[in-house]
């Protein structure tokens, strides 16, 4: 067996809830993380066939599914400590402007806005967070056959890893001091797929790429703190969610089926769809995801990447919108003075 020992950093407050919902550091969610990032670092070696990396997965992280194969886990993981998280209040900062917020008078409180769920109404839902900047040790031991793939995906945790409630929109966002990740680094290059590949697999494989190159994007502020660089984050998301070419009809919902902006994530608040699979009851993860990140330089800055897949296409909307809309996302991101894509001329 290998063993390697990461000391874990994090730049956000994570919402970590053991049995009763209280925030404190366990491995489960770090044990999801790597089998999340295993998958894309494996995908191509696969020929992105999940029935063909369901069984390797299971043979590495344990099954009882294999009939003849049933195992445990060969990757085994340990934190130092299971401490409880200390945050119990949260603070709001300031507002900023949401055009759809007609009921707050068109403001949002941004971390509300990114934590909704945890966050209820400016409170913590369940006991505590974890708190931003606090680390702890995890030790992971796993086959010596399994260390360039295990490598690999501890790598792309660390640069695009988050876990916890909300962590698509960077809450725990963590560090684990691997490599810097630059456009051309060879373990990003095998996991980018073209954008149009990628909407024909309809789980998360890989991160996609376009033309102009990889779907990834940075800020080219740093930040003195998280909550400024939350803000910031929550700004981004407002403005590519509400732009002009996705706006919603003037009529009041519930909307007979599911419109163009519905694609990028549901339900949408004040904006129900009454389509049987959608309603009250559908959900479609969001797939432009957000992380925080320390530089070479050590200054915090926020990172935007897409994950693209295919989600189930309503009635009356072809793979061509479906392609369009995300398209449309792209260049509204790449016209934002505030980022830079990755690997960009300066």
């Amino acid at each position: 067996m290998q063993t390697k020992t990461l000391q874990i950093k994090l730049n956000t407050p994570a919402f970590l809830g053991d049995a009763s919902q209280s925030g404190v550091w366990r491995t489960p969610p770090i044990k999801a993380l790597l089998r999340e990032w295993w998958r894309v670092a494996s995908a191509p070696s696969f020929g992105y066939s999940h029935q063909k990396m369901r069984e390797a997965e299971g043979l590495l992280f344990g099954n009882a599914w294999l009939d003849d194969k049933f195992c445990k886990s060969q990757v085994r993981i340990a934190l130092a400590h299971w401490k409880e998280g200390e945050m119990r209040q949260h603070t709001p900062i300031a507002k900023i402007p949401h055009p759809e917020a007609e009921k707050a008078g068109r403001l949002v409180e941004p971390l509300n806005y990114l934590g909704y769920g945890p966050i209820e109404k400016g409170q913590f839902k369940n006991g505590a967070a974890l708190q931003a900047d606090k680390t702890n040790t995890l030790d992971i031991a796993y086959p010596a056959v399994e260390q360039e793939i295990i490598q690999h995906t501890l790598n792309l945790i660390d640069w695009f890893g988050t876990f916890g409630g909300r962590s698509r929109n960077a809450w725990g966002s963590l560090a684990i001091g691997q490599v810097a990740l630059t456009a051309n680094h060879p373990q990003l290059k095998t996991v980018m797929r073209n954008l149009e590949s990628c909407l024909t697999l309809d789980w998360p494989h890989a991160i996609g790429q376009d033309k102009k190159g990889v779907l990834i994007w940075e800020s080219k502020e740093c930040f003195a703190d998280w909550q400024k660089a939350m803000q910031f984050l929550a700004r981004t998301k407002i403005g590519f969610r509400t732009q002009k070419a996705l706006e919603f009809p003037k009529l009041p919902p519930p909307h007979r089926q599911p419109l163009e902006r519905h694609l990028l994530a549901y339900p949408v608040t004040n904006h129900k769809v009454s389509e049987r699979n959608w309603g009250g009851d559908g959900r479609l993860a969001n797939q432009l995801r957000f992380k925080l990140f320390r530089d070479t330089a050590g200054q915090l800055r926020a990172r935007v990447y897409h994950t693209p897949h295919k989600c189930s296409l309503p009635s009356g909307m072809s793979e061509a919108q479906e392609l369009a809309v995300w398209q449309q996302i792209h260049t509204w991101l790449d016209q934002q003075g505030s980022l830079q894509r990755l690997g960009a001329a300066q």
